[in-house]
């Protein structure tokens, strides 16, 4: 692991890569790799030309035509009572329901606690599509199982989770999110919430309140929805990267108010997607409670448009080395992001 930076420093590197070029006559070329460190974890990214495969290399897949009617999709009405779990007693039985929004537990689990909530009784919406209410809806039915498990059982992390579809990881088209609650956290949290206490015992005050107040009115900075506000990480964990920082001023888990602004601002987020041609995302709003020194954050990236050959943005470098590399520089699109929101 990298050592702990005590104080928030924005460092990078750029080193060039000379070679002929046969698009250029074989005459010699210099293409920059910038690196770049994450103040809080030591954690690196690098910033390359021409690595993500953008809209146009998709293949312009008619979406409407690959993800069906919804015939046999157990997420659908009709089907969802009869296909998917229900809630052991302990956490109140049944299925969660909030609006359009319907939870039950991961029939293949990933976490001591783990649901899905599907958040559509339509098959598919596209991106642009989903809409603040179904997203806070949606929201709203991880955070009352995060709620629910942690009485029961006390798990000290959590996490509510989206992928879209089949570039993103999703096996179903039909748009669900899922929620992982227990006591390991993945490596990630983990290792957040041991920098944050560092971060804190060393400053006395939070990280990511102390970020916000270097980000606000830079390059970086996208704007606010309610209590949440809005940027482009320094150093991306993937491309087109923006954070919400939901508790900026402690670690309880989000109420209904923050739900609401969280999904307004991946509304935002995901409609600036939509009109750079992108069709398929993740997102995770990671939780620690029981945290003090802690942040609710929100992290969305855009991955590879979904399409008839689409080619997956993932490869080696993430698979194996754990190491982000992307081709958009962070200062580049944040104003364009603010201009959605």
């Amino acid at each position: 692991a990298q050592p702990f930076r005590m104080a928030i420093e924005f460092e990078r590197s750029i080193e060039e890569s000379r070679f002929k070029s046969p698009l250029e006559g074989f005459e010699t070329v210099t293409e920059a790799v910038e690196h770049r460190r994450d103040p809080l974890t030591g954690r690196t990214a690098r910033i390359v030309s021409e690595v993500f495969p953008h809209p146009d290399d998709s293949g312009g897949t008619d979406l409407e035509a690959v993800v069906g009617d919804g015939e046999d999709c157990f997420f659908c009405p009709g089907t969802v009572d009869e296909a998917t779990p229900e809630y052991p007693e302990a956490i109140g039985g049944g299925r969660g329901k909030e609006g359009a929004a319907t939870s039950f537990p991961n029939l293949f689990p990933y976490a001591k606690h783990s649901n899905v909530v599907v958040l559509t009784e339509e098959h598919f919406r596209p991106i642009d599509g989903l809409g603040a209410d179904r997203l806070a809806d949606g929201l709203a039915c991880g955070l009352d199982y995060v709620r629910s498990v942690r009485e029961h059982d006390g798990s000290r992390f959590a996490s509510i989770n989206m992928n879209f579809l089949r570039s993103s990881g999703s096996s179903v088209y039909h748009p669900h999110m899922q929620t992982m609650a227990d006591d390991h956290g993945t490596d990630r949290q983990a290792e957040l919430v041991r920098r944050e206490r560092e971060y804190h015992n060393e400053h006395g005050s939070r990280y990511w309140r102390d970020l916000l107040d270097r980000e606000r009115g830079g390059d970086r900075y996208v704007g606010r929805t309610g209590d949440v506000e809005w940027l482009a990480p320094f150093a991306p964990l993937g491309q087109y990267h923006v954070a919400g920082v939901v508790g900026a001023e402690g670690s309880s888990i989000p109420g209904e108010d923050d739900a609401a602004a969280i999904a307004a601002g991946i509304e935002n987020v995901l409609q600036y997607y939509a009109e750079q041609g992108l069709n398929a995302f993740n997102f995770g709003l990671r939780l620690a409670p029981e945290a003090p020194e802690s942040t609710a954050v929100v992290d969305i990236v855009a991955r590879a448009p979904f399409g008839e050959h689409y080619v997956s943005d993932a490869f080696f470098a993430q698979s194996i080395h754990g190491q982000t590399v992307v081709d958009a520089e962070p200062e580049t699109y944040a104003a364009d992001v603010a201009d959605a929101f």
